[in-house]
């Protein structure tokens, strides 16, 4: 089953580039370029540069010492000249053994072109730069070993000192006698860090974005002369296992659960797909030193004297006896995954006005979209959780007012639900709508449906030791409706603005939120945009996450905030663009007072601010812009104030009147 296939086409483009270029090892890139010598950009410099492109156009040694020869060219193709503070790494991979039977492959550092060797780079003032080692004193490079050069050009400006540049990067591999590198060690792709941290953002030292960059360096073998203590591989599960520990309420902080090693690794057959061919390394060589890296609290591993009898037991597909690396690893995602996909809903609403009755009607389809019979699949449904709320562009009915009822709960129905049609029926009562035509006029309803389940296979919720506990049932794919008291068009959230798919990229496409306290909802695809195109997942979480707050409303529960208080905390955060594809400053116009996390409770002496104000506090919280912002003369807005003050403040904000914010820069002024 394909998985998690994201291919990385910079990385297969350079490939192709350096693998054609290597094994002519004679200077010729193989590109026409601009008017000019043979191959070469010709032309005059580049005088700007958005994009800076570097790759390797020759490679040879010198006493065993790289020599080789670096391009750098603008997005236009234009030489680059000038560059300033290139660094270029060297590593070599020792093989699978290189100690001790079982041991993997590991980079090991020899050195860099300043601290740690000497190399002489040289700008030939037409976009190629030659780099001529004459030392490596880390490690003494073997000729039967694949090779590593890493160059990182660092943001900046030119030698010019006033051209602005951003960082480059560029790594290939390749063999002694200067050739595409018989085998390497490539296990993610930098599209997958990418789709948390932000494509181009320096992760480490601000500039290095690539892992190939940080396997280089961080190769665990400083006692034998390498450069750090602990390995890339080591590092990296260790830093995300703390970002993805659980909270005091047992809540999964960030980004997704810590299982889901897919969003990091492609997990995906055909390998011929993959950019990185060596994504199965992982679980076809298991060590103790990278199953420590997570599983540090396991005796049978941390008693092993080393890595040779591992792979004896452990094989990625499994002896029969012992589980396969990939399914103990993948098995309850994989698993999940296949819950996931047997079950959708349709979901929609209606208003009668002789009883003032909203009812919320719930259907099950199967896989094609076919509607099952409710009393057929009754029985093995967890939970049908609806939660519903008025005024979809500002909700009107806070946290603890809201409507949130159960149509179905571990088998049975609930809250007066019935089955009419084939499908689930919910009564409710007592919304209190706001006037004709105005956005108060619109209920929604979001709906979480879970599935009691054992491995692959939704059973009935009476056939498992414990409806209740999560292991034994799967959140489903999550979907709403819209209706109006009136009668008239529904009001919707405006969220087209955000790119689904990148939240997906992050938290994985089965990632079910909020497991547990709610039903768990599941927001794929399959069901992330409605007939508008709106995504239905952003639009109904505001139904909990309103304007007062959530249940944690002194934690910036409102949905304007929530989104940037929580990945701000983690540090995800680089730019805009992370998420956002446009911003509709209009919306605004739409929303009023948002709580500002400050008070002891929202509902009695929570505090309050005017939206924009707000919203992009929930970022620049320090308090310089807090004063820009509520200066007066500025902005207009208030923040920490009584509902009632901020309510009165809402149509003086003018924040936009200089401000034009973009993704591009958030920051933009219009003059």
């Amino acid at each position: 089953m394909m998985m998690m296939n994201k291919p990385n086409w910079r990385l297969l483009a350079t490939a192709a580039v350096v693998s054609a270029a290597l094994t002519a090892c004679g200077g010729d890139d193989g590109n026409d370029g601009n008017s000019g010598e043979d191959g070469r950009p010709g032309g005059e410099p580049a005088t700007s540069v958005s994009t800076l492109n570097l790759k390797v156009t020759d490679a040879s040694f010198s006493n065993g010492l790289p020599v080789f020869t670096l391009l750098a060219t603008n997005e236009d193709d234009e030489a680059v000249v000038g560059l300033q503070g290139l660094k270029v790494n060297v590593a070599q991979l020792l093989p699978a053994g290189h100690q001790v039977v079982g041991d993997p492959t590991k980079w090991q550092f020899a050195g860099d072109d300043s601290r740690n060797g000497a190399a002489e780079i040289v700008d030939q003032k037409n976009g190629y730069y030659t780099v001529t080692f004459t030392s490596l004193d880390k490690a003494q490079l073997d000729p039967n070993f694949t090779r590593r050069l890493n160059i990182v050009s660092p943001a900046g400006t030119l030698i010019d000192g006033t051209t602005e540049v951003p960082n480059g990067q560029a790594s290939f591999d390749y063999n002694a006698a200067g050739a595409a590198a018989d085998y390497t060690r490539n296990i993610v792709a930098t599209d997958s860090c990418a789709a948390c941290h932000g494509e181009g953002n320096g992760i480490h030292h601000g500039s290095y974005v690539e892992p190939e960059t940080c396997a280089t360096c961080h190769d665990g073998l400083k006692a034998e002369g390498g450069r750090t203590n602990r390995s890339f591989a080591v590092l990296v599960h260790d830093v995300h296992k703390v970002a993805a520990a659980e909270d005091a309420d047992g809540h999964i902080q960030y980004p997704t659960e810590l299982s889901s090693c897919n969003v990091c690794h492609e997990t995906s057959a055909p390998a011929e797909e993959l950019a990185i061919t060596e994504w199965g390394n992982w679980s076809a060589v298991p060590s103790k030193e990278n199953c420590a890296s997570c599983h540090a609290d396991n005796n049978h591993i941390m008693e092993q004297a080393d890595s040779s009898r591992c792979a004896s037991c452990h094989t990625a597909e499994g002896t029969g006896v012992v589980k396969g690396t990939i399914d103990a690893h993948l098995g309850e995602w994989n698993d999940a995954a296949e819950v996931i996909s047997q079950w959708g809903s349709d979901v929609e609403m209606a208003y009668f006005a002789d009883t003032d009755t909203t009812t919320v009607t719930v259907s099950i389809t199967d896989a094609n979209g076919q509607k099952l019979a409710a009393d057929q699949v009754l029985p093995q449904i967890k939970r049908i959780e609806v939660l519903t709320n008025l005024g979809p562009n500002y909700p009107v009915l806070s946290y603890g007012a809201g409507s949130h009822l159960d149509a179905v709960s571990n088998g049975e129905l609930a809250n007066n639900t019935t089955i009419v049609d084939g499908s689930f029926v919910l009564p409710i009562t007592g919304l209190p709508y706001g006037a004709e035509g105005t956005d108060a006029d619109t209920a929604f309803s979001f709906v979480g449906l879970a599935a009691c389940s054992k491995g692959n296979a939704i059973v009935a919720c009476a056939d498992v030791a414990d409806p209740d506990n999560t292991d034994n049932y799967t959140g489903m794919k999550a979907n709403m409706a819209f209706v109006t008291k009136s009668g008239f068009t529904p009001s919707k959230r405006h969220t087209d603005s955000l790119e689904f798919s990148k939240c997906e990229g992050c938290h994985n496409d089965n990632w079910q939120i909020h497991k547990g306290y709610h039903s768990g909802f599941v927001m794929t695809e399959q069901v992330a945009h409605d007939e508008e195109g709106k995504v239905i997942g952003l639009d109904g979480c505001v139904t909990c996450h309103t304007p007062d707050g959530t249940y944690a409303f002194n934690n910036n529960g409102a949905w304007e905030q929530k989104l940037h208080v929580v990945h701000g905390d983690k540090n995800i955060i680089n730019d805009c663009t992370q998420c956002h594809t446009s911003f509709n400053l209009n919306a605004f116009a739409k929303k009023g007072p948002i709580n500002t996390g400050a008070g002891a409770n929202p509902y009695a002496d929570g505090l309050y601010g005017t939206p924009i104000t707000a919203t992009c506090a929930s970022c620049h919280s320090y308090p310089s812009a807090i004063d820009h912002m509520t200066g007066g003369t500025f902005g207009n807005g208030v923040y920490d104030v009584d509902k009632a003050d901020a309510q009165l403040a809402v149509s003086a904000e003018n924040c936009f009147v200089c401000h034009a914010p973009d993704v591009a820069d958030h920051s933009n002024v219009k003059f």
